[in-house]
């Protein structure tokens, strides 16, 4: 069973959604939240697979929500902006899909399923539009946020024991984190690292 949470001040949005969520008998809705700190403050109290935040909420932006939980929870952005800027900022902070509030049942169904499992999903348009524009993003957004702040740190020149020292984490934690990334990137050393983060400087 895929259990979700919702998080999003729109009622009738989040309602809607749980609606469609629940008519699939391997999912089931944990919790709906209208605002970043009232989703913070339940989802410490239970787990679930996947969260499907709001980026534009007031008082607190989804965005940093969502980098609170990129680490323990897969989230899928939800958005009416669907610019290649939004979307990569959403992929950069730990974001495993990302849909538009446009989006399909259908569409909204299979992004959950697929993050959950681990996959990426992006909505077709929002993924053709961020292939014109990086062609790296969306392996780059299958990265946890770990990883990817240790891809960065070995592609702009740092040792695994640098990393390791500037991070406070064991060498052996280090290694585990960069062989995941590599994998995920299909890359075999730092120096090919370079191409997904050209741009980095630390």
């Amino acid at each position: 069973m895929i259990t979700v949470a919702l998080v999003d001040d729109h009622v009738i949005v989040r309602s809607g959604f749980a609606q469609l969520l629940s008519l699939e008998s391997d999912m089931k809705v944990a919790g709906q939240y209208s605002s970043a700190q009232e989703a913070r403050s339940g989802l410490a109290k239970q787990a679930v697979d996947v969260c499907i935040i709001d980026i534009s909420m007031p008082n607190e932006n989804g965005l940093v929500l969502l980098e609170d939980l990129a680490d323990n929870v897969s989230c899928i952005m939800l958005s009416v902006h669907d610019s290649a800027t939004v979307v990569n900022k959403a992929l950069a902070t730990g974001a495993k899909g990302y849909l538009s509030k446009r989006c399909s049942p259908d569409e909204l169904i299979q992004a959950v399923r697929k993050v959950a499992k681990g996959e990426c999903y992006l909505a077709s348009d929002i993924e053709m539009q961020l292939e014109t524009t990086d062609p790296y993003q969306q392996s780059v957004a299958c990265l946890t946020k770990r990883e990817r702040q240790i891809s960065e740190m070995l592609a702009a020149g740092l040792d695994v024991k640098a990393v390791a020292v500037e991070l406070g984490l064991s060498h052996k934690t280090v290694h585990v984190h960069r062989a995941n990334a590599m994998d995920k990137l299909n890359v075999s050393n730092n120096v090919e690292l370079v191409k997904y983060f050209p741009l980095e400087i630390l």
